[in-house]
């Protein structure tokens, strides 16, 4: 299904029913539509999941917007739920989609009753603006050879969770799925896409001093839910966001890393479930 929004058309799908809204907005979400946040429609919550502009079936940007990306995507969030005649909603999203939560909460704190981020950061000032990580990406865009290479180490990530779960053949043969799928789908990927600059959530705060004050300003309630093996999010840089959130709590899983929703599936759906459950 599409919306158009803020001068783009959003690809999106719809899951459950009812008054209790969920939204959550991604490059992508799982290729199988199962788990998180799908899963959440099972708990009684109605699921919109929104692909951002610049990926997939959503409008492509060409151009580079800067240090706006984050601030777009969080307006898209909002445009889409009031074009959706959605008044309030809790907003989930991991990694980056964790990060246009951080910038909705800024923004538009009035439309949220709450915020779940896994492994949201927000990223430490140091290190640049930009991951190395995206960085890497950035650089494969017009490089066929570095293309097939990131292809192959995304479908390795995706066969070591089927390693993981050797001893449940329904969860082995799934994420076997999921491995060829990310495979074919980072060499569908356009070299629009692939260019994207973020940079990291809040960029204009150079200082993680400068970004602890500014999440300081957020009242509405955020659980964050974190890896202890998530090597692009340390759970070093979780401690002082918790001290300075008002209204957060933290959940740190020891077994799982920065996709902490594929390790610990169930676990993840619970406790969003029972945060969101005293929300609404």
């Amino acid at each position: 299904m599409y919306q158009t929004v803020n001068g783009a058309t959003l690809y999106y799908n719809e899951y459950g029913s009812g008054d209790k809204y969920i939204l959550s907005s991604q490059m992508g979400f799982d290729s199988d539509e199962i788990g998180w946040p799908m899963d959440l429609a099972d708990e009684g919550f109605h699921v919109f999941t929104i692909q951002i502009r610049g990926y997939g079936k959503s409008t492509l940007v060409s151009e580079d917007l800067g240090g706006e990306w984050y601030n777009i995507w969080a307006d898209d969030v909002y445009e889409f739920a009031k074009s959706k005649g959605i008044e309030k909603f809790l907003y989930t999203g991991q990694s980056h989609g964790a990060g246009i939560g951080w910038h909705l909460a800024l923004r538009h704190p009035e439309v949220l009753v709450g915020f779940a981020a896994l492994v949201g950061g927000p990223h430490s000032r140091k290190g640049g603006e930009t991951s190395p990580g995206r960085l890497k990406t950035i650089m494969s865009a017009d490089d066929p050879e570095a293309r097939i290479k990131r292809a192959e180490a995304t479908k390795i990530y995706f066969l070591s969770f089927a390693e993981k779960f050797s001893d449940n053949p329904q969860l082995k043969a799934e994420f076997e799925r999921k491995a060829e799928k990310a495979y074919e789908w980072e060499l569908e990927r356009t070299a629009d896409e692939v260019r994207v600059n973020p940079r990291k959530p809040l960029s204009y705060l150079k200082t993680d001093e400068e970004v602890y004050q500014e999440l300081s300003k957020i009242q509405i309630p955020v659980l964050m839910i974190n890896a202890y093996m998530d090597k692009i999010v340390p759970v070093t840089d979780i401690l002082w966001p918790v001290k300075v959130i008002k209204n957060s709590k933290c959940i740190i899983f020891n077994n799982a890393g920065h996709d902490v929703h594929y390790d610990c599936r169930n676990d993840v759906r619970r406790e969003i479930a029972l945060f969101a459950s005293e929300l609404f």
